[in-house]
């Protein structure tokens, strides 16, 4: 039962906080290449963002379903999590990486939050050097990648970079291990994303949990 706390919890907090959500509907970028993206047609691009909006329905609560062992809300979740990966992984394979060059910056960004919430942690680790020559290519907004990068640390059991990534343990959200904690917010500045007290004030106010921090010793 645990384990489905830690797997859910860790799926949460890239969604909603450190502007990962935050693209806007219509924009386009002006330029670069589209990896493939030009083959994805409208009908393909009309179900990911509908998938994104499933995605993000009820998300939020799920740090209060973890807290109060709600098993039923999480693996519900779960199961939702991996059908729109599987849909996602099929698509891609077929007919490349969107990217907000190709198509509305919304949907570009939907495909990234699928990926990063997908339970199919082998494949998170394939797509992450795709996602850094997006990133490279101005394709990929930084923090974006930030997040996907310490949700792929975290899950092959390594330190975490940027102190995004928190499990609930006991009742309160508690940073996965971090690495070179003292220089932890120069990382974040480089790559655009708040000082990690704001954050973690941000996921405190969000998820209604106490938040542990600083990490234990």
């Amino acid at each position: 039962m645990h384990r489905y706390f830690v797997r859910l919890i860790t799926f949460i907090a890239a969604c909603l906080v450190g502007g990962a959500c935050a693209a806007q509907p219509g924009a386009r970028a002006a330029t670069g290449p589209s990896a493939g993206a030009g083959a994805w047609s409208p009908a393909l691009v009309d179900t990911l963002v509908r998938l994104g909006r499933e995605d993000q329905d009820g998300r939020a609560a799920l740090a209060q379903a973890a807290a109060a062992g709600d098993t039923a809300t999480l693996k519900q979740s779960l199961r939702a999590d991996s059908a729109r990966s599987l849909w996602l992984r099929r698509v891609v394979r077929e007919h490349g990486w969107p990217t907000r060059a190709s198509m509305p910056d919304t949907a570009a960004h939907v495909a990234w939050l699928i990926l990063q919430h997908s339970p199919f942690y082998e494949w998170q680790g394939e797509m992450l050097p795709t996602l850094e020559e997006l990133a490279a290519r101005g394709e990929l907004p930084p923090p974006d990648l930030a997040l996907f990068t310490d949700r792929v640390l975290v899950h092959r059991g390594q330190p975490q970079r940027y102190g995004t990534q928190f499990n609930v343990t006991g009742g309160r959200l508690v940073p996965a291990p971090i690495a070179d904690l003292p220089r932890l917010d120069a990382r974040r500045a480089a790559v655009g994303l708040p000082p990690v007290a704001d954050y973690v004030r941000m996921l405190g106010e969000m998820y209604g949990l106490p938040v542990v921090w600083p990490p234990a010793p």
